[in-house]
């Protein structure tokens, strides 16, 4: 895909620090622009796997948002980048809204930032970069307050929780298996004893990180089947079927084949011939964020297939020194296993006279998702209407497809 035009808003602007110094700041209007200053800025950097440039290049070469303007803010201190954001801008009913590249499938916004530069990035600074964005507001979804082991510069600009919640969990370092000394021992019991009847009916369990272009395209094909019975059986669309999420996780995964921190890395429970599990995931520095797994729903789902899994995939990162785990947001008791629940945060800044009057209506929708996600009743209900909706859909696709 080709990238979005080019824009006229590309600039350079100074933002006054402290004392007299000042950084450099700069909006870009495409990746390229940026992209030698944006790697090695990784390099040293700290940043969420959703902000590094493989990732946000994939999404937008799997045309998620193919006519969105591209504003990609570096701060420089002389020659130096320390820090990058790269926002798309959208627009949403006359407002012009700049988010993160790829908000809409990620599990939660950052920034790329040198750590050594940390206590420059302060509030003030951070407010007075977002003014020059072509944008009425700056909308960031699902900002954690902390970045592994650094403050998240971004949290201080404050916000309220987001809809969703984070589990996230540190990882340490030992050669014992992860659920000896992390899991209960009714849990731990499960899950051997899940493994050990697996290999009883099925063969050998292993998890196998897809090697090969063929890997790729097996456990990509066995995700897409698994997640589909289980997303019909919720009464859910499978967005992971469209063209844009199979482009997007087949480049990058190919793309990162012997990488040992690749963009996606895809993860196959084999047991015997048969996969009977996945894991999709991505990494950062030091850190691997799951991203999406699925089951069999076959004979092989009367086990715990996730506990399998996940206890073979956390001792394999902890062996490749891997420090920090999550498991992205949504509330599901499983994930309780291996992480713990954060508090992640969604911050609207308006930029504008049109952004301060909008700034409201935005903040009530998100606290009002909030408060269904987060209420038991009421995210029954919602659930039982969106399967509805689903359902109608399907059968008006169906019907569509029977006259042609």
């Amino acid at each position: 895909m080709a990238m979005p035009a080019a824009t006229d808003f590309d600039k350079l602007s100074h933002v006054v620090q402290p004392g007299g110094a000042y950084l450099d700041m700069r909006i870009h209007d495409s990746l390229a622009a940026v992209e030698p200053a944006w790697r090695e800025l990784e390099a040293r950097g700290v940043f969420t796997p959703y902000q590094r440039f493989d990732w946000i290049k994939a999404y937008l070469d799997a045309d998620f948002s193919p006519h969105e303007q591209i504003a990609v803010m570096m701060l420089s201190e002389g020659q130096r980048p320390i820090a990058i954001l790269p926002f798309e801008i959208v627009s949403r009913l006359g407002v012009r809204v700049a988010q993160i590249i790829g908000m809409p499938i990620s599990n939660g916004d950052g920034l790329v930032f040198d750590p050594d530069y940390a206590d420059v990035l302060s509030v003030e600074t951070l407010a007075k970069c977002l003014a020059d964005l072509p944008a009425d507001i700056v909308n960031f979804h699902c900002v954690a307050s902390q970045v592994g082991a650094m403050s998240n510069p971004l949290a201080a600009l404050g916000g309220s929780p987001a809809p969703d919640n984070f589990y996230i969990n540190e990882l340490i370092p030992g050669d014992a298996p992860y659920i000896e000394h992390s899991l209960p021992h009714k849990r731990r019991t499960n899950i051997r004893r899940s493994q050990r009847r697996l290999e009883e009916g099925f063969g050998a369990v292993e998890l196998r990180r897809a090697a090969t272009e063929a890997e790729v395209d097996e456990i990509l094909s066995v995700f897409l089947d698994q997640r589909s019975r289980r997303f019909e059986q919720m009464g859910v669309e499978n967005i992971f079927a469209g063209p844009a999420f199979r482009r997007f996780f087949r480049t990058l995964a190919i793309a990162g084949l012997g990488d040992p921190r690749p963009a996606i890395s895809l993860h196959g429970l084999y047991a015997g011939d048969q996969i009977v599990a996945t894991s999709i995931g991505t990494y950062g520095p030091h850190h691997y964020s799951q991203y999406i797994n699925s089951t069999d729903y076959g004979e092989a789902s009367r086990y715990s297939l996730m506990g399998v899994t996940l206890s073979l995939l956390v001792d394999k990162l902890r062996a490749d020194g891997i420090t920090g785990f999550d498991m992205g947001l949504g509330d599901f008791d499983y994930k309780t296993d291996w992480t713990h629940q954060e508090t992640v945060f969604d911050i609207i800044v308006p930029v504008s006279v049109k952004g301060r009057l909008a700034a409201p209506i935005l903040r009530s929708a998100r606290a009002a998702k909030r408060n269904i996600k987060q209420t038991p009743a009421l995210w029954r209900a919602a659930r039982a209407v969106q399967a509805t909706l689903t359902g109608f859909r399907a059968k008006a696709r169906k019907a569509k497809e029977s006259t042609r």
